[in-house]
C-alpha cells in the first residue's frame, strides 16, 4: 500500500465501494419491481415501464463506471508499487560489493526480479481486489440478514471467532508454501544461468 500511493488506492476503494452500492442498489430496485408487478391491486402502477427501464439503466451505467475506474486506479497502483519497488532493488544491486555476490546465489537474484516481481505485477492486484469484493459482499450480505432476521445477529461473533482460528492456521501454513517454493526454485535458476554462462567452455571440449 505504502509503495502504490495513498491517493491512487484510496481512489480505487471509493470507487469499488461505490460499484458494490450501486450493484446491490439495482437488485433492491429489481426486486421491488417485481414486487410491484406481483401485486394484485387495483391501484396502476405509479411509475411507467419507460422510468422504471431508465432508472434500472442508470443504475447498471454507474455501477460499470464504478467498476471501470476502481480497476484503472488498481493497475495504476499495481504499476506505481512495481516501480517503487523494482527500481531501489535493482539501483542497491547494482552498487553492491562483489563479497554480496560471492555470498548469494544468483538464482536467488533471479527469482527476485523474477518470481516475486511478477507476483506484484501480476497475482498482488487481482488478489486483492478479490479480498476487497469479498469483505464488501460479507458486510451487504449480513447487513441484509441481519435486517430481515435479526435472531442472526447472535450467530455472527461465533463464526467470526471460528474464522479467526482457521485464518491463523492457514496464513502461517500458506506462507511457509511460499517459502518453501521460492526456496526449491532458486537452485533450478541457479543451475541454468551457470550452464549459460559456462556453455562457451562445454562446446570448447566437444561436449
Amino acid at each position: 500500500m505504502q509503495s502504490a500511493t495513498f491517493m491512487m488506492f484510496s481512489l480505487f476503494v471509493i470507487f469499488f465501494i461505490s460499484y458494490a452500492a450501486f450493484q446491490l442498489g439495482r437488485g433492491i430496485w429489481l426486486s421491488q419491481w417485481s414486487n410491484a408487478n406481483a401485486k394484485e391491486t387495483k391501484e396502476p402502477d405509479q411509475m411507467s415501464l419507460g422510468a422504471r427501464l431508465g432508472v434500472y439503466a442508470a443504475f447498471g451505467c454507474v455501477e460499470g463506471l464504478g467498476f471501470f475506474l476502481s480497476q484503472i486506479f488498481l493497475v495504476i497502483s499495481g504499476i506505481n508499487a512495481s516501480r517503487h519497488l523494482h527500481t531501489p532493488f535493482l539501483h542497491n544491486l547494482l552498487r553492491s560489493p562483489m563479497s554480496f555476490f560471492d555470498t548469494t546465489p544468483i538464482g536467488r537474484i533471479l527469482n527476485r526480479f523474477g518470481k516475486d516481481i511478477d507476483v506484484i505485477d501480476q497475482l498482488l492486484p487481482v488478489n486483492f481486489r478479490y479480498f476487497v469484493m469479498c469483505i464488501l459482499n460479507v458486510i451487504t450480505t449480513l447487513t441484509i440478514i441481519v435486517i430481515s432476521t435479526p435472531i442472526f445477529a447472535s450467530v455472527i461473533l461465533p463464526l467470526a471467532i471460528l474464522y479467526y482460528f482457521s485464518l491463523r492456521f492457514y496464513v502461517p501454513t500458506s506462507r511457509q508454501m511460499k517459502r518453501l517454493e521460492s526456496v526449491n526454485r532458486s537452485p533450478i535458476y541457479s543451475h541454468f544461468g551457470e550452464t549459460i554462462q559456462g556453455a562457451s567452455s562445454i562446446r570448447a571440449f566437444g561436449k
